[in-house]
């Protein structure tokens, strides 16, 4: 349990934390010393850690626990904007940072790792929604991040190359639009070029006419990774239009040509890199 989840769990009020006195934190210990014996959860060194947080840094944790998205994330909460005030004032990118690195690196590993191992849409874009406060984390966690996301896209272009059923499953996230916005967070232009390695296999899939309605939802989702390269960009787009129009028109006598057109426009600008089959 870290120190966000047990100062939810012992009730404490969010607007009192600039105030606590010595009185306070006599009455907060006890109150941890208590929870301890019947919720094993607690371990010596959350709270310990809590009431360091309280002493040394209020600002900082005051600022976490009026932050929604930090706030939630790290709470496993889903609470309303509502329950949060309008400003939570002003306290530097590199403080926080600092205090999730001293606090709360572990959790916040440990939870993103977890969501993103589920392959849901919800839990992607949770992470998505983290993500857009990524000026608050710590360089070294966003490297560990990113290497984990990273892996999926690797994984789903490993798995294409060598898939030797209709069942794909174990790749399901890669026809939601929330895994192209977490993407997006971590783009490089080594991430674009393994988007145009993904897409040149989607494509090969829908034309075999594998699992129609798995790959069309993953050519219209792709369209959400946002790439450094306009081209990239420009084809994703022009490739959802595509299956689109095919989808809603219903006519099957004009996939070939929907294919054509699909196949025509990768070629033209992105080039198929059949080395990362062999």
């Amino acid at each position: 349990m870290n120190i966000i989840q047990l100062f939810a769990l012992l009730d404490l009020k969010r607007d009192q934390i600039l105030d606590f006195d010595s009185e306070d934190f006599i009455r907060i210990e006890k109150k941890i010393n208590f929870e301890k014996k019947i919720n094993p959860e607690i371990d010596s060194k959350a709270g310990e850690n809590l009431i360091r947080a309280l002493k040394e840094y209020k600002e900082v944790f005051l600022f976490l626990m009026s932050n929604r998205t930090l706030f939630n994330f790290l709470s496993k909460n889903n609470l309303s904007k509502n329950n949060f005030p309008v400003s939570n004032g002003f306290v530097s990118d590199e403080k926080v940072k600092g205090f999730i690195a001293v606090f709360l690196a572990d959790d916040l590993l440990s939870f993103f790792s977890l969501k993103l191992s589920t392959n849901t849409y919800n839990d992607l874009e949770e992470l998505d929604y983290l993500l857009d406060a990524k000026n608050y984390l710590p360089e070294e966690i966003i490297y560990k991040m990113a290497s984990l996301v990273f892996s999926k896209l690797d994984f789903s272009i490993n798995q294409l190359c060598v898939t030797y059923s209709n069942d794909f499953s174990n790749i399901i996230f890669i026809r939601y639009t929330t895994f192209y916005g977490l993407l997006t967070h971590f783009r490089t232009f080594e991430t674009d070029q393994k988007i145009s390695d993904l897409l040149s296999l989607v494509i090969v899939f829908y034309q075999k006419k594998i699992d129609d309605s798995f790959f069309t939802a993953v050519i219209q989702s792709m369209a959400f990774y946002k790439a450094f390269d306009e081209n990239v960009n420009e084809t994703l787009i022009k490739n959802r239009a595509s299956v689109t129009v095919f989808t809603s028109d219903g006519d099957p006598t004009k996939k070939p040509v929907l294919v054509s057109i699909l196949i025509g426009l990768i070629c033209a600008v992105i080039p198929f890199l059949a080395t990362k089959c062999s």
